[in-house]
């Protein structure tokens, strides 16, 4: 959680537009004292989780708990909460600066909405009193060249007056101390109170509501060719102003008012347009790349389960009336288990928005892991046309966390694609290990192999070997397996030369597996197919 909001209702119509746009902290405290608000800013600001006012909103609560921590410095905690206190509860304008453990200034502005609460500003002023601390620290330095630059300004300064007369924009100047020396009319009728200053060469920080805007090295605005440093803002007769910062020769700063106010009217409309645009295209993008998405896995991932439907199928047509009836229940439970894959994968597709499509979030439970593979091999065993594929499975945990769905489609996704880049002659080797740290599961196969350059690739959705040219595929079985064995905590390790063949080791955290039990059925006894009297082979232990 990275804000915090007591009433819905603000969070609703305030909330998104004071996370998007707003660079500072923004708290807001109702009449009774509780914080309904804090965003991210000020959270970082202040250094405190937002746990803290989820336990208790109080103002007071939240006083003491940085008067506890040492935020107010030394002295009586209750007694530094009590003085702030008062002044929250005078419902009176406040504006105090704080010093944080980090050595950071931060300014906090406190505006009273009527007896309703407060709205709350945090600004951090660090770098701002470090300039003027570094300001005052070269003023000796500059004394004998400001007694020199004052009287040179004073000097022009009528002749140049008339000439800034005609300006229609605000020209303020001031000298290396900050001191006002010229004011155009325009400037004038802005702020009053520049008017009785003039004639006195006020400093600027003794003109009636009369601020500079602070402007950073960043600012768009700012040209270094020109030395000029420029901001836009909001002033109080509510019209829009660039303001540019010129430094001039002998250390003082001419400064131009702009108003801007129809260029923000007009661009304001026109960002707004610009956005209303962006995000309908975005939704249209997005629908189309779910759409694609969709299919391509799809078409990809119910390939495996259909295929087991329809070999199940084929041989309980084959033997009708003459299979078993052991048999038959366990060639429609085949079937069944499949289907129910198939459903699976649909409803889990068909949860996914377009920026989940390409994430799958693990269903993990205890259940049965050796026996999940062994029937994998075997149904993997029965679609193909001979006996190509051999397991090892003993060394392999009995039970352990996981999702099935998921684990048997990725399983099934590297098993098939070795199946399908062998040769029909080939075998197909399937080891099962442990250790302290993995569960281990290789798969190895005499197929094509992957050159050296594109197996770093291979995980990559789209993307098919060079050397796969020729043999049907879409590029995101290995794609999807990676994101699902990803969900459990585990990865793929290819191992592969061209024209050998390839090992896909699968490694899942050893942590998912309870102690060993005692197993109950030996795993690595291969099936005899209905229609082939041909024994399978074994793997010697």
């Amino acid at each position: 959680m990275t804000h915090y909001c007591l009433d819905d209702s603000l969070e609703q119509d305030l909330l998104p537009f004071l996370m998007e746009s707003a660079h500072q902290g923004i708290a807001v405290i109702n009449k009774d004292l509780e914080i309904i608000f804090f965003n991210e800013t000020v959270i970082k600001m202040l250094e405190v989780s937002a746990s803290v006012i989820q336990d208790d909103p109080r103002l007071e609560s939240f006083f003491r708990y940085n008067a506890l921590r040492g935020d107010y410095g030394e002295g009586d905690p209750e007694e530094k909460v009590r003085i702030r206190m008062e002044k929250y509860r005078r419902f009176e304008k406040l504006e105090y600066e704080r010093k944080c453990g980090d050595g950071s200034t931060i300014r906090v502005q406190g505006t009273p909405l009527g007896e309703k609460g407060y709205v709350t500003i945090f600004t951090d002023v660090t770098k701002q009193r470090a300039y003027e601390a570094r300001l005052q620290a070269i003023q000796v330095e500059l004394e004998d060249k400001l007694e020199q630059s004052i009287r040179e300004v004073r000097y022009n300064r009528d002749l140049l007056f008339n000439a800034i007369n005609a300006i229609e924009d605000g020209l303020i100047i001031f000298d290396q101390d900050d001191n006002l020396v010229l004011a155009n009319i325009t400037m004038q009728d802005l702020y009053p109170a520049l008017k009785r200053h003039l004639m006195s060469q006020s400093h600027i920080s003794l003109i009636e509501g009369f601020e500079l805007p602070e402007v950073g090295h960043n600012s768009p605005l700012v040209d270094m060719d020109l030395q000029a440093k420029g901001t836009e803002k909001k002033l109080h007769d509510d019209k829009w102003y660039r303001i540019v910062q010129f430094d001039t020769v002998n250390g003082g700063r001419i400064v131009i008012y702009s108003d801007i106010s129809a260029y923000k009217t007009q661009n304001g409309k026109l960002q707004q347009h610009t956005n209303e645009l962006v995000k309908l295209l975005q939704k249209e993008i997005n629908l189309s790349e779910t759409q694609r998405e969709f299919v391509t896995m799809a078409s990809h991932e119910f390939k495996t389960p259909l295929a087991i439907i329809d070999s199940n199928a084929q041989r309980i047509q084959r033997k009708i009336g003459v299979l078993p009836e052991e048999k038959l229940r366990e060639r429609i439970g085949n079937i069944r288990d499949s289907v129910d894959r198939v459903q699976y994968l649909i409803n889990r597709f068909m949860d996914f928005s377009s920026n989940e499509i390409t994430g799958m979030k693990a269903d993990a439970r205890e259940q049965d892991f050796r026996a999940a593979l062994h029937k994998i091999c075997v149904d993997h065993f029965e679609m193909e046309d001979g006996d190509r594929i051999e397991w090892d499975l003993d060394a392999l945990p009995e039970r352990i966390f996981f999702d099935r769905t998921l684990l048997d489609q990725c399983f099934s996704n590297i098993l098939s694609n070795a199946l399908k880049y062998s040769p029909q002659d080939s075998f197909i080797q399937v080891i099962g290990k442990q250790d302290d740290r993995y569960i281990m599961i290789e798969v190895h196969d005499k197929g094509v192999g992957i050159p050296k350059s594109e197996v770093h690739k291979i995980f990559n959705k789209y993307f098919r070997a060079s050397t796969s040219s020729g043999i049907a595929g879409t590029g995101i079985g290995l794609n999807f397996a990676q994101m699902a064995l990803k969900e459990h905590g585990g990865h793929i390790e290819v191992k592969s030369e061209v024209g050998k063949g390839s090992c896909f080791t699968i490694f899942l955290p050893a942590s998912l597996a309870e102690p060993d039990k005692p197993a109950k059925a030996n795993t690595n006894e291969q099936p005899t197919k209905d229609d082939d009297s041909s024994k399978a082979r074994q793997l010697a232990s």
